[in-house]
């Protein structure tokens, strides 16, 4: 497996860049790594959603619309987690470096979604970092707007930029429960009942607790297999949102019909 990493001052070169600047500081970097793979002419004619002019023109800034379709579509190009170009992974990471597994280089591994489970990756591969040894975590915090049929759209992801203690996340657990739970009050005053309240203090306790204590309900997800699952998640609902749009434009056609 080719991986090819993205060290502190990679990421800080990157942290100051607009979008499009990013693509092309990571191609750039690949293309000294891998060779011509990563040309502009390459990396186009392996997508397919735009040609190398249009590439050119998102990597030098002449637009600040690219669709979320071609930057997904670049970042499995690249190996690359899809944050990577969003300033919110800057702003609120403590990463020293980061892994690109480009998979023009790794067609013969084993698959992607094989690899966890493998027999071969169990013995060979040694945690080098037990999240079960530690007490201090950063938070990532992630709010997502729900519809009526609970389809969901994530809207915002902010992760702390320093360690919280249990106590700490108690305390941000509580905080959050409460002013959801003030806000609904406001808009539906109904929900004040003492019957309908909802005790902050008790849920935050519970939710520790069972992080803790219920780690089959709470597991945690290995880095690089959250990273396949978010971005198998992204490319899903990509396709999905397009057939939503699909849908929306459909039915002024219906009517005009009618």
């Amino acid at each position: 497996m080719k991986k090819i990493t993205l060290n502190k001052t990679n990421l800080t070169d990157l942290a100051d860049l607009s979008i499009g600047k990013r693509v092309r500081y990571i191609r750039e970097h690949l293309q000294k790594e891998c060779g011509n793979s990563f040309s502009g002419k390459s990396v186009a004619n392996r997508i397919q959603l735009f040609s190398q002019s249009t590439l050119t023109t998102f990597e030098r800034d002449k637009t600040k619309d690219i669709p979320s379709k071609v930057l997904y579509a670049i970042a499995k190009d690249f190996g690359a987690d899809l944050y990577m170009f969003f300033d919110d992974f800057y702003k609120n990471s403590s990463h020293e470096s980061v892994v690109l597994i480009p998979p023009l280089y790794n067609k013969d591994d084993i698959d992607e979604e094989n690899w966890a489970n493998s027999e071969h990756n169990k013995n060979q591969m040694a945690i080098k970092t037990n999240p079960l040894l530690e007490n201090e975590y950063a938070i990532k915090t992630t709010v997502s707007k729900v519809a009526s049929n609970e389809d969901e759209q994530i809207t915002f992801i902010f992760k702390s930029r320093v360690k919280y203690t249990e106590q700490h996340l108690f305390y941000l657990l509580s905080q959050i429960i409460n002013q959801i739970n003030t806000i609904d009050v406001t808009i539906e005053p109904e929900l004040g009942e003492s019957s309908k309240q909802l005790d902050s203090i008790k849920l935050a306790k519970d939710y520790i607790q069972y992080g803790k204590t219920s780690l089959h309900a709470f597991p945690w997800h290995a880095s690089k297999d959250k990273l396949i699952l978010d971005n198998k998640a992204f490319e899903k609902a990509a396709e999905y949102t397009e057939r939503l749009s699909e849908n929306l434009n459909q039915k002024p056609k219906e009517k005009e019909k009618k």
